[in-house]
């Protein structure tokens, strides 16, 4: 799977990209306007100098042509402000030529060549060659009636082009850097604009992290926050939580009718196997409707569990709480061999929690140590003053198949149908997390030692590491006294 962009990165790129192109067009066209403007002063002025010139032409009275060219000036401008007077000395050149092309008089450099034009006083652009092959040159040239001939003046387009290089080089000397740090502005700006605007978005995506199974039927994203680009996937994303909602709806209510509408035929033959003989078949057979019985109610609690039942959550005194379940529960494993002891029952413990979920849990934890645990296997359960509880049995300890499955539904200890359904651990995890609180299974014991934290009233969720043992843990010896002893049937 490939690694997600980020928007605010992808723009910063796309962003420098464009102001960069942005700015180097600018500059091409920049410098291809200057170029143009200034070609046109460039023959704007040369009009002028051709019309000046015309006026230094004069035919002697022996016939000959002369030309009086005035001196060009030598000093040399600091660019990009030398002008018209911009390029290698003399800037201009001249030719006197008569109509057949014949030359009666040269500047030395830049002297253009070709046969001059028609006669008209008005002075006529065009580019050419210079007679010692060089070029291109812009010429002005003009028809003298005085002289009878032509005086064509030129000057290279180099020199134009050199201007205007020379402007530009001198610009960005002295601008780059500004431009630098406008397109560093720009990609900033940017930035922070697409920063503050997913502000909204990650509002709604802290709100999606907040929805679990628990609470689907009550949680929905929130676009108001969000941009309007997405608020379509927003509103597709509720339709699909809709979607979910209704089908685990569905699961959940044919798990609790066919659960309570086998209930009825199992007790039917419940009483129909007692009326039976005793023997081998008929305990096999009344401990496979135990089992039935057993995995009917434990699909009925998950039911409730994930629908979202009202559960309140009240403060409430564990330790009393714990000690009416185990008078009601333990009785049953003390009768069989598995003697229970508790400790801590007398000092009232306040945390947050229910009492229905709190007997759920525990006789779920009796229960596998009925079931799962040979006779004489020993269970303590220990309230701490900070609203931990621990459960602890002498018993084989959970199989390592239980290690690393985070108490998911239908995991058996072994491949025994009959050994259990495989819901009761998670069936404690559900209902701790339904009220706030964590369970977790100690491994640091070679038996079995679950740990339950709960909230305390104030809201925060107690877990404490267990309190330091003797090599024997169901004794506590390292505790102080605080009433423990075996819970008696009563």
């Amino acid at each position: 799977m490939s690694r997600p962009y980020r928007l605010d990165v992808r723009l910063a790129v796309v962003v420098t990209v464009m102001s960069a192109l942005t700015l180097v067009a600018a500059g091409m066209v920049l410098k291809m306007e200057f170029t143009g403007g200034q070609f046109a002063i460039e023959e704007r002025g040369l009009t002028s100098q051709v019309e000046d010139w015309a006026a230094r032409v004069r035919r002697e009275a022996d016939g000959s042509v002369v030309f009086e060219r005035p001196a060009e000036t030598t000093e040399d401008l600091d660019p990009p402000y030398t002008g018209l007077l911009t390029g290698v000395r003399p800037v201009y050149g001249y030719a006197v030529v008569e109509a057949d092309g014949r030359i009666l008089d040269r500047s030395a450099a830049k002297a253009p060549a070709g046969r001059p034009g028609p006669r008209t006083s008005t002075p006529v652009l065009s580019s050419g060659q210079a007679l010692d092959g060089s070029g291109p040159l812009l010429i002005g040239e003009v028809y003298v009636p005085e002289a009878g001939a032509w005086l064509r003046v030129a000057r290279a387009r180099s020199d134009v082009e050199a201007l205007a290089n020379t402007f530009f080089a001198q610009l960005v000397e002295e601008m780059g850097w500004a431009a630098l740090v406008l397109l560093l502005a720009i990609v900033v700006t940017a930035v922070a604009v697409v920063r503050v605007s997913l502000i909204g978005l990650r509002r709604v995506a802290i709100q999606a992290g907040r929805i679990t199974f628990e609470n689907l039927g009550r949680e929905r994203l929130d676009g108001a926050p969000a941009p309007a680009e997405v608020q379509p996937l927003i509103a597709a994303v509720n339709t699909a939580l809709d979607g979910i909602e209704a089908g685990a709806s569905a699961q959940r209510d044919f798990s609790i009718h066919a659960a309570h509408e086998l209930r009825t035929p199992l007790a039917d033959l419940r009483l129909r196997l007692e009326g039976l003989p005793s023997g081998a078949d008929r305990t096999a057979a009344m401990r496979d409707v135990d089992a039935m019985a057993r995995l009917f109610e434990q699909l009925l609690h998950i039911a409730r569990l994930d629908g979202g039942a009202a559960f309140e959550l009240q403060p409430l005194d564990l330790a009393e709480t714990v000690a009416e379940v185990l008078q009601e529960a333990a009785p049953r494993l003390v009768a069989e061999g598995r003697p229970v002891e508790a400790e801590g029952l007398e000092t009232p413990v306040l945390v947050l929690g229910n009492s229905t979920l709190i007997a759920l849990v525990v006789r779920n934890l009796l229960e596998n140590v009925r079931k799962h645990t040979p006779i004489g296997t020993r269970v303590k359960v220990r309230v701490v003053e900070d609203g931990t509880v621990f459960f602890h049995d002498t018993g084989p300890g959970l199989p390592p198949r239980f290690h690393g499955t985070g108490f998911a539904r239908f995991v058996r200890g072994n491949d025994d149908v009959r050994s259990g359904s495989g819901l009761g651990l998670s069936i404690c995890e559900t209902a701790m997390r339904r009220m706030g609180g964590t369970f977790r299974l100690d491994t640091s014991v070679a038996d079995c030692l679950f740990v339950m934290a709960f909230r305390s009233t104030a809201g925060r969720t107690t877990g404490r590491a267990p309190p330091e043992r003797a090599p024997d843990p169901l004794t506590g010896d390292r505790s102080a006294d605080s009433g423990a002893g075996p819970v008696q049937a009563r």
